[in-house]
């Protein structure tokens, strides 16, 4: 009986999961991720609209006084310029919890990324998008990579 209890606990959680995978550079992924809601892939991304993406259980390979966020979005291959909005840079400020910085080698946190939207000259597409944090020594303490398809 408690074995089927912590099963139907357990499942929820699992499937309420966005798919993503490593990075190319092999820096490690969060326990789990959720953007938008997403538990397929690609992700339908409404083009314009908020994305509120949340990591839980990242680990820092180093220690660092401050972290910065970036995004990088490929279609077929070639990356298309998305530059990061004022104020989301800063991962500290923003994104981790009241307290995170700095990051000693080994420390997990979470991560919360707020984007009120962007609108893209895309729309009907699936693109690859890649979401990380750097160090101050511009080493990357995580990274993943989704699918997503921008809808109108």
């Amino acid at each position: 009986m408690y074995k089927f209890l912590l099963i139907a606990a357990l499942v929820p959680a699992i499937l309420a999961q966005t798919p993503v995978r490593q990075c190319p550079n092999g820096a490690g992924l969060p326990e789990s991720v959720d953007i938008n809601g997403c538990t397929t892939s690609p992700c339908p991304i409404q083009n314009g609209a908020p994305i509120q993406a949340v990591a839980r259980g990242i680990t820092s390979p180093v220690a660092t006084n401050g972290m910065t966020s970036y995004i990088v979005i490929r279609l077929a291959g070639l990356q298309i310029p998305f530059p990061m909005p004022d104020g989301l840079e800063d991962a500290c400020a923003v994104g981790t919890a009241p307290g995170t910085c700095p990051v000693s080698a080994g420390q997990t946190f979470d991560y919360t990324l707020d984007h009120e939207g962007q609108a893209l000259a895309l729309t009907g597409v699936t693109v690859q998008v890649e979401v990380g944090l750097r160090a101050d020594d511009n080493s990357v303490i995580g990274c993943l990579l989704f699918d997503a398809q921008i809808v109108g």
